[in-house]
C-alpha cells in the first residue's frame, strides 16, 4: 500500500504541517535535525506525493509537452532526447506527440496537451504546415495562453519564443566548402521549400555563389522531402545536369544518396562530391565519412527548456528569437574537381 504524508509524519514524530513545509522546500526556520529525520522518513516509506493533488494546489503538473514532424527522422530523435534531458535536470517530465508530417496532427497534439494541462509546449512544426496551418496554430496558441516554444522550424508571424539555427549560414558553409574544393556544377536536394529552414539554406546557396561570381541555376536545383524514401527522384535530376558537387539539406537524404551512388557506379567523393546538414550520429561511421553541417542540438535542447521554463515562469522574453551558428564538419565524402 503506498504511502501517506501522514505515514510520514507518524513515523518521523512529527505533525503533517511540519512535514509539508520540509517537502515543500519552504523558507521557514526549521532545524536541519528536524528536516533529516523527515527526509530519512521518506526514504524508509519510499514516499511519493500524489502528483494530481499537488497539481490542483500549486496549479502545476510539472509537465511538458513536445511535439516533433517525424520520430523515424534521426535529428528529431537526437533533438527529442535533448530536450528530455534538459527537462529532466529543470524537474519537468516530458509527453510526445508525433504528427508524422501531418499539420492537423499539430493542432490535435497542441489540443490534447493542453486539455491534460501541460505547463507548456515545444514545438517543431510538420514539413506539410501550409501559411493557413500557421494562422491556426499561432490563433490557438495565442487563445490557450499556454506557454510555447517553437524549435528548429519558425512560424510564419511568429510572435513567440523560438530556438532556431541559422539555416542560411549553414547553407553558406556547404556550399563555399565545395566552391574552395574548385566545384562550380553544385545540385542541391533541398527539403520542402515551404519551410523557413529550406528556403534560408537555399539563400545560404545563393549567397555563396554569388561570392564566387557562379551563375545561380533552378536546374540545379531538386526539391526533396527530407526523407530518405524520397530522395532519389530529386538526385536522379541532378546527375541529368552533370553536377560535380551536391548539397543534401539533410543528412537522412544524403544516406540516400549513398545508396542511389552505389547503385550506379558511382564513387563519393571521386565522381560526385556530397556534403549532408545535421551531423547525425551516424554521419561518421558511413563509408566514406559524411561532411555535414552540424547543428547544436543539445544546445538548442538546453535553450527551448529554459526559454520555456523562462516563459513558465512568467518572465519578459526579451529577445524572442535565440539563433544558434551551425558550423562544418569536414570529412571524406568531398574532394577537389577532379574534371
Amino acid at each position: 500500500m503506498r504511502a501517506t504524508i501522514r505515514d510520514v509524519a507518524k513515523k518521523a514524530g512529527y505533525s503533517i504541517s511540519t512535514v509539508s513545509l520540509v517537502l515543500n522546500n519552504k523558507n521557514v526556520s526549521i532545524p536541519q535535525s528536524t528536516r533529516d529525520k523527515v527526509l530519512a522518513a521518506v526514504k524508509a516509506l519510499d514516499y511519493r506525493p500524489n502528483q494530481l493533488a499537488v497539481s490542483m494546489v500549486t496549479k502545476k503538473t510539472n509537465v511538458i509537452g513536445l511535439i516533433i514532424p517525424d520520430n523515424s527522422n534521426m535529428f528529431f530523435a537526437d533533438l527529442s532526447k535533448a530536450i528530455e534531458v534538459a527537462a529532466h535536470k529543470a524537474g519537468y517530465n516530458l509527453i510526445y506527440g508525433n504528427s508524422s508530417n501531418d499539420s492537423g496532427h499539430d493542432i490535435e497534439y497542441m489540443r490534447m496537451f493542453t486539455d491534460r494541462q501541460v505547463d507548456g509546449i515545444i514545438f517543431a512544426k510538420s514539413a506539410s504546415i501550409c501559411a493557413e496551418d500557421d494562422i491556426r496554430a499561432m490563433q490557438f496558441i495565442r487563445e490557450s495562453k499556454i506557454p510555447f516554444v517553437s524549435v528548429d522550424r519558425e512560424l510564419r508571424g511568429n510572435n513567440i519564443r523560438s530556438v532556431l539555427l541559422d539555416n542560411r549560414r549553414g547553407g553558406y558553409l556547404a556550399t563555399r566548402h565545395l566552391l574552395e574544393l574548385g566545384h562550380r556544377k553544385i545540385g542541391c536536394v533541398t527539403g520542402p521549400l515551404d519551410l523557413m529552414s529550406s528556403h534560408e539554406r537555399l539563400e545560404g546557396y545563393r549567397d555563396a555563389l554569388a561570392e564566387y561570381g557562379v551563375p545561380y541555376k533552378e536546374e540545379l536545383i531538386a526539391e526533396g522531402d527530407f526523407q530518405m524514401a524520397g530522395s532519389e527522384k530529386p538526385v536522379l535530376q541532378l546527375l541529368r545536369q552533370n553536377v560535380t558537387g551536391i548539397f543534401s539539406f539533410n543528412d537522412m537524404m544524403a544516406y540516400s544518396i549513398y545508396q542511389v551512388m552505389a547503385r550506379r557506379s558511382l564513387r563519393i567523393p571521386q565522381d560526385i562530391s556530397l556534403v549532408g546538414f545535421d551531423d547525425l550520429w551516424l554521419s561518421d561511421f558511413l563509408q566514406p565519412p559524411l561532411t555535414t553541417v552540424h547543428q547544436p542540438v543539445e544546445e538548442i535542447g538546453r535553450k527551448a527548456v529554459a526559454a520555456l521554463v523562462s516563459a513558465m515562469n512568467g518572465e519578459d522574453a526579451g529577445q524572442q528569437n535565440s539563433v544558434l551558428m551551425p558550423t562544418l564538419h569536414v570529412r571524406a565524402s568531398t574532394c577537389a574537381i577532379s574534371r
